[in-house]
């Protein structure tokens, strides 16, 4: 089971919080994220200023005045990751990393706020040996013949499955670790052998890297279909 709080100090890097001016923090309550890609929706709130205190996120989000993909959120420890959607006071937000490795809370317009990039990082067969995709944030979609691969992004509009983005050369990624996260890159090349099998080639600022797959994020075929930060 894991703890209420958390001390401040020990909160991940990624936290855009001052360490020194409350003893603990919110911890998110369990859920598809990594600690460090997600924070709990409470602390958010007071981040960006739509909240003053714990007291007044409590009130706002048991009046399910709160999104998060859509879905009103249960408590302030709701967990909001990588690439959620947070809606609250008719405004929409998207969780990005910026490049210095912190989360933000880039604010977007309702027409992008109805777009999820889903990331395939799992598939199986479920009963009626129908195929299930296991996507990155705790979602599972039946894909009935959906030749979705591990690593394909699932563009959703509206509830509704748009589009599907393939890992392949030429695809745009977002960078989700390593030194150059927050970047946007083209992948050059994918490689199923060794010794570079589980690596991929992209190009950032006219330089080619080889990264881990699970390093890349995909956003968009020739070009990102979500808006980014450019800074």
């Amino acid at each position: 089971m894991s703890k209420r709080h958390l001390k401040s100090i020990a909160a991940p890097k990624s936290w855009p919080i001052k360490r020194k001016e409350n003893v603990f923090v919110i911890r998110p309550n369990p859920g598809p994220h990594k600690l460090e890609n997600s924070m709990p929706i409470g602390l958010i709130l007071k981040i960006l200023s739509q909240v003053k205190n714990t007291r007044e996120a409590k009130r706002v989000i048991n009046q399910k005045k709160v999104l998060i993909n859509k879905k009103p959120a249960k408590d302030i420890k709701f967990q909001v990751g990588l690439f959620d959607v947070l809606e609250f006071a008719d405004r929409s937000y998207r969780c990005l990393l910026n490049k210095r490795g912190k989360l933000i809370f880039k604010e977007i317009n309702k027409s992008d706020s109805n777009i999820s990039l889903l990331k395939v990082i799992k598939k199986s067969k479920i009963k009626g040996n129908e195929l299930q995709l296991n996507l990155h944030n705790g979602f599972n979609i039946i894909a009935g013949k959906s030749d979705a691969k591990t690593n394909d992004v699932l563009v959703m509009e509206n509830g509704k499955i748009k589009e599907k983005i393939n890992f392949e050369k030429g695809s745009t990624v977002y960078i989700i670790k390593g030194k150059n996260l927050g970047k946007i890159a083209k992948i050059e090349k994918i490689h199923e052998t060794s010794p570079f099998n589980g690596q991929v080639t992209v190009s950032i600022d006219k330089k080619e890297m080889n990264l881990p797959k699970d390093y890349v994020f995909l956003i968009g075929k020739e070009k990102p279909i979500i808006n980014l930060l450019e800074k």
